[in-house]
């Protein structure tokens, strides 16, 4: 998450966490409201790039290096419904996967699919809705976040109108396959989503403009980011312990693939 407020008002102490992908030195660590944190402070390391270039298996590393359990990825999103407006906040509670993104295999592990029929872990989900009703904003929760993946640009219309019709609530690049190499490495996942952006207002906005560079947000990013992290602050001051197994056994591993039968190697 990309809270400068949090960093700051605590005083966390900037690292790097070395992983088998490389240092990622973007990493925060101190305590707020009595619970270790570790922030991630965005997901480009380094140079910015498109998403699907992303390395989310090196951030997932980093989280599990520094021993942590628990992960609740933030994120900024584009709008679907369009009664909707920028600003309005979500608890993620499914994914849908648009696919034309891959991760790269380690070959030090054993390959094998996610079991991702549940993408979120529910019990700290269920505690990110509790923080949801103490902030002062509304949040809709069991929201339906669309993977979408392409050349990197915003959605056209059409397909903000499919998103639409299938009933899911926002749209953005990273929430997977983060979630799955969350799933991957055994961690309690949960997500968080703000939106940024007003789909009844994008088709108006560019009738207008004349010559002029679209500005289509009122407000920055940053200003729509302290919306996820009032929730974090709520979570954190009520948080003392994930009891969840489920996500934990669903961690899977293949390090037993052989290329032949145990009798054709005799």
């Amino acid at each position: 998450m990309r809270s400068d407020e949090m960093i700051k008002n605590y005083k966390l102490k900037r690292i790097t966490v070395d992983t088998s992908y490389g240092p990622v030195d973007r990493c925060y660590v101190g305590n707020v409201s009595g619970i270790d944190v570790l922030i991630i402070y965005g997901r480009f390391n380094g140079q910015k790039v498109s998403s699907d270039m992303i390395n989310y298996q090196q951030n997932i590393e980093a989280v599990t290096n520094m021993g942590c359990k628990n992960l609740v990825g933030t994120f900024v999103v584009g709008g679907i419904v369009p009664e909707r407006s920028a600003g309005t906040t979500y608890i993620l509670g499914d994914f849908v996967g648009m696919g034309n993104y891959h991760i790269s295999v380690n070959q030090q592990y054993g390959f094998h699919n996610a079991e991702m029929y549940r993408p979120f872990c529910e019990n700290l989900t269920n505690k990110l809705k509790i923080a949801a009703k103490k902030v002062p904003f509304d949040v809709v929760t069991d929201a339906t976040y669309v993977c979408f993946h392409g050349w990197p640009r915003i959605e056209t219309k059409a397909e903000l109108d499919f998103y639409n019709k299938m009933g899911w609530d926002v749209v953005g690049q990273t929430c997977d396959p983060e979630a799955t190499c969350a799933r991957l490495a055994g961690l309690c996942y949960a997500g968080i989503a703000v939106q940024i952006d007003d789909p009844m207002h994008r088709e108006k906005e560019i009738e207008q403009l004349d010559g002029k560079q679209s500005n289509s947000n009122s407000k920055s990013i940053s200003e729509y980011r302290k919306n996820t992290t009032a929730i974090i602050m709520e979570f954190l001051k009520e948080y003392k312990e994930n009891t969840c197994n489920k996500c934990r056994n669903l961690k899977r591993t293949n390090n037993s693939f052989k290329e032949f039968p145990e009798y054709m190697y005799e």
